[in-house]
């Protein structure tokens, strides 16, 4: 079915977008709830109305989620936490805990969903997450969780860890450029590398070489002697 939508829906289309759609998710989700209708003429013409609506609404969300992002910039979330043997933690770090203490630095709450954490935290170390503040705006975060009990105290132990975590990211990419292969540049088509040419009468350096010597005459015959 071809639809409108007259809302955004996150996966599927956004708003003022006209797009084909299965016949049953229409009917049963976009149709009933009022994200969507049937692309009439009537409402074709208000497409182009309802995507510059859109896009001035997207833009403003952009705008604040990269304001959020930079209160975020040079604050790694820090995560005191019980730890057993060897760097296990006596439960585990969620979204739902790197979302609140997100929410700690920037004055607000943050829902949950929007920190990617692939799965909990069950080990001591640094880690990135990314934050989906916007459909255009996924900054990632510095996630420090460490041993609440840690024995130089807690904010040394973050200094140490991050330095660590430094020193480790800059290896990896000194690593990296020495492995990446060096791209060497062509020679131009139809011109002949430095010191060689095709034409055996030029030498390497561009000059004529010089024309073997002609032949000597031959010499006169030696007279008889009396």
């Amino acid at each position: 079915m071809k639809v409108v939508f007259l809302e955004t829906v996150e996966g599927s289309g956004t708003m003022g977008e006209v797009k084909t759609v299965a016949n049953g998710y229409a009917r049963n989700y976009l149709l009933p709830r009022g994200l969507a209708a049937p692309a009439t003429a009537s409402l074709l013409d208000r497409a182009e109305e309802l995507a510059q609506v859109e896009e001035e609404r997207q833009q403003a969300q952009d705008e604040s989620a990269q304001g959020l992002a930079r209160q975020l910039e040079g604050h790694p979330l820090v995560m005191a936490v019980r730890v057993g043997e060897q760097g296990r933690l006596y439960g585990s770090v969620t979204s739902a805990d790197l979302a609140e203490k997100a929410g700690e630095i920037l004055g607000r709450e943050l829902d949950r969903r929007l920190v990617l954490l692939p799965e909990v935290i069950r080990q001591v170390g640094v880690f990135s997450v990314p934050l989906r503040l916007s459909r255009n705006v996924t900054p990632e975060v510095q996630v420090v969780v460490v041993d609440a009990e840690a024995p130089e105290g807690v904010e040394a132990a973050v200094e140490a860890m991050l330095r660590i975590a430094s020193v480790e990211a800059d290896s990896a990419e000194t690593a990296f450029a020495e492995e990446s292969p060096s791209v060497e540049t062509p020679a131009a088509e139809g011109v002949p590398e430095s010191g060689t040419s095709d034409d055996p009468a030029v030498d390497g350096a561009g000059s004529e070489a010089p024309e073997p010597a002609a032949p000597a005459a031959d010499a006169p015959e030696p007279e008889p002697s009396s």
